[in-house]
């Protein structure tokens, strides 16, 4: 099985790579670097699934794969709070679609305001915490728990929630 993910970044792909071997044993899961076609740091759900389903389609094209996934990460308005989500579209090549959520965790006012500017979630956290490119590691959820929930298994609660048209047709 060949599975596109759209995306290089190692903890997207790892999800990827993970939840898909676990559902299906050999998947060969691979990162190819496509547009999201929406902005940098999407600040509504619409936004945020459109960027998933684009970086899934693009990305199963690209690579002529058995399925192509997208995970796009952003902000979103839910009772009255601000959240952190990430959007998971799951595509196979006869064009069927399954998405998915990772967890929601709340945004503070702090952080929002320089995400509601256009700067991504992982450079604000690059910045308060003094180092580079936690996006690709941890991620804000590592940070905020204290490295309790990393990011690679946030991303990968929501890719299986994502296949699970997939993995029980009868109930879809």
């Amino acid at each position: 099985m060949k599975v596109a993910v759209g995306s290089t970044n190692p903890t997207k792909v790892g999800a990827v790579r993970e939840a898909f071997s676990e559902a299906f044993g050999d998947a060969a899961v691979k990162g190819i670097d496509v547009d999201s076609g929406v902005s940098k740091q999407p600040i509504s759900p619409s936004e945020i699934v459109k960027g998933a389903i684009n970086r899934a389609k693009r990305a199963l094209r690209e690579a002529s794969a058995d399925f192509g996934v997208g995970i796009e990460g952003g902000v979103a308005r839910f009772g009255g709070r601000w959240y952190n989500v990430g959007f998971v579209a799951v595509v196979d090549k006869n064009g069927r679609i399954g998405t998915g959520t990772s967890g929601w965790f709340e945004c503070s006012e702090k952080i929002l305001d320089q995400l509601k500017s256009g700067v991504e979630l992982g450079d604000v956290i690059d910045e308060m915490v003094g180092r580079k490119d936690t996006k690709s590691r941890e991620g804000a959820i590592g940070i905020i728990t204290r490295g309790a929930v990393d990011r690679k298994a946030l991303y990968k609660h929501g890719v299986w929630m994502a296949l699970s048209p997939f993995l029980a047709p009868e109930f879809f």
